[in-house]
């Protein structure tokens, strides 16, 4: 069967019949697709050029194509991601926002590494020891900017550093009058815990590769070292790179309420 040129001809509509026996395409091929034709021919009153055409494009060639990710597209995803979601990220990317997760399946990236200094409700709520309602009630006074996120028909909200920090700055009074406990645990998050802005994505995940790989490096070849002494410096590297850990705020939240 010699090959159509291609025309940029739109197609008039067509019967949901002619679509479905054009859909028939996917599984024929010789006498039987051109029988096929000549059912769709017969059926509309079409010329037979025309119901070719439609079948190679729209029963034919109606499948989805599958792009390659470019260097640029993953360097560009990692960074939009970091402050949009999955969906907002496909949509610039004329992408779906599954081939984006699969994407970074396969890259053996996730979404909490990316997103190392954005908060849910759940989790800012989490660490700082408060209800989930409260949390939303700063929302819905307006005290803490937060950019609205859909999956689905689930909506959720997706909460930045720099808004916490505009949080506590301009209504602490604010949050004080709520009964909000726990004041000091809140002003270390804010110090310690939020990683800088340039060091998101795959450069967090290096410099916490690097640093993994020179602690079995120095495992290896420290001989005769004393191991106590060598985990006391490892957590002060560890808290110098990143902060206290949770533990640490914890401990330091109960020691200013007694």
């Amino acid at each position: 069967m010699a090959t159509l040129p291609h025309s940029a001809e739109s197609f008039p509509d067509w019967s949901m019949k002619a679509k479905e026996m054009a859909a028939e395409a996917k599984v024929l091929s010789g006498s039987k697709l051109e029988q096929l034709v000549v059912r769709i021919q017969r059926h509309t009153g079409r010329p037979k050029e025309t119901c070719w055409r439609f079948v190679i494009q729209y029963g034919i060639k109606n499948k989805p194509e599958y792009r390659r990710w470019t260097d640029p597209e993953l360097d560009l995803v990692r960074e939009e991601l970091v402050k949009g979601t999955v969906e907002q990220v496909a949509k610039k990317l004329n992408r779906t926002p599954k081939a984006i997760r699969n994407m970074l399946r396969r890259n053996h990236l996730s979404l909490r590494d990316i997103r190392c200094d954005l908060f849910s409700v759940e989790s800012l709520a989490t660490v700082l020891r408060v209800r989930k309602s409260e949390v939303v009630h700063w929302i819905e006074q307006g005290w803490l900017e937060a950019t609205v996120g859909c999956r689905g028909k689930r909506h959720f909200y997706i909460i930045t550093p720099e808004a916490l920090t505009k949080l506590y700055k301009e209504h602490r009074q604010d949050l004080l009058r709520r009964g909000i406990r726990n004041q000091a645990l809140f002003e270390a998050y804010l110090q310690y815990c939020f990683s800088p802005k340039h060091t998101t994505g795959e450069q967090l995940l290096d410099v916490r590769r690097d640093k993994r790989e020179r602690a079995a490096f120095a495992a290896v070849t420290a001989v005769g070292n004393d191991p106590i002494e060598d985990q006391e410096e490892e957590d002060d590297q560890d808290e110098e790179e990143f902060g206290p850990s949770l533990l640490d705020l914890q401990e330091l939240d109960e020691s200013t309420e007694d």
